[in-house]
């Protein structure tokens, strides 16, 4: 029974360690701005973590009660009346579940590293151009699930769910048709943004069409834009 407790102990040390970093991701509030968060999981034997509200200013704000159990992350923060719990990926990049708050229920899916809006540097060009390719594939094909994984917060908002991705997807092939022949392909970095331009033809338009990916430092898809190409 001894040794059984020891090893029931390092496996609960081991998952703690597994998530142990940085984690940032957001609420999406209805008729406003994403509310974002940062989760600190410090390293160690000792279960503790803050959390930082990052578009309130509210830093190192305590975290009560963590619990780490096999893929389960529990934990609460009295001070403010709320409570998590989700599941870590088996890859351990995100961690997927809900926030509980005053009666409500929000979805809330940490990705482990740093809040894109704190990083400067834009992603690879090349890796931007590969990224950019599988997005519009997964658009064209209707892998939408898969797409909305990839849209930052901003875009979240302002398709709502991934219904209104897929209703904005039915309305382009209503208007445009598929594409038919690829014209040319490029990547523009433009701030912290690597912006993928793909332009082609389409069977229900005579003029090209342009579709944008624009990638953040994170590889998510900040802005997205389809339509006729605008000519210098």
């Amino acid at each position: 029974m001894r040794f059984l407790g020891l090893f029931l102990a390092v496996a609960v040390l081991a998952c703690a360690q597994d998530v142990a970093g940085d984690w940032h991701g957001w609420i999406d509030i209805k008729n406003d701005a994403p509310l974002r968060l940062a989760l600190h999981i410090a390293p160690g034997a000792g279960l503790h973590a803050t959390i930082d509200s990052v578009d309130e200013g509210g830093i190192g704000l305590p975290v009560d009660g963590l619990v780490i159990s096999g893929a389960t992350v529990r934990f609460e923060m009295n001070g403010v009346g709320a409570a998590y719990e989700g599941t870590v990926a088996e890859d351990g990049s995100r961690i997927k579940g809900s926030w509980r708050q005053d009666g409500g229920v929000w979805p809330l899916e940490w990705e482990r590293g740093e809040d894109p809006a704190s990083l400067t540097l834009p992603i690879d060009r090349q890796a931007a151009k590969k990224q950019g390719q599988i997005c519009t594939q997964w658009l064209y094909s209707g892998d939408l699930s898969d797409l909305w994984t990839k849209l930052g917060p901003v875009l979240r908002q302002a398709f709502v769910s991934e219904a209104g991705l897929r209703k904005f997807r039915g309305k382009m092939l209503e208007q445009w048709g598929p594409e038919v022949r690829l014209i040319s392909e490029s990547v523009e970095t433009t701030g912290v943004l690597q912006v993928y331009r793909r332009v082609a033809n389409f069977a229900r338009q005579e003029g090209d069409v342009e579709v944008r990916f624009a990638f953040d430092p994170r590889g998510a898809v900040a802005t997205f834009h389809i339509g006729l190409e605008q000519q210098p």
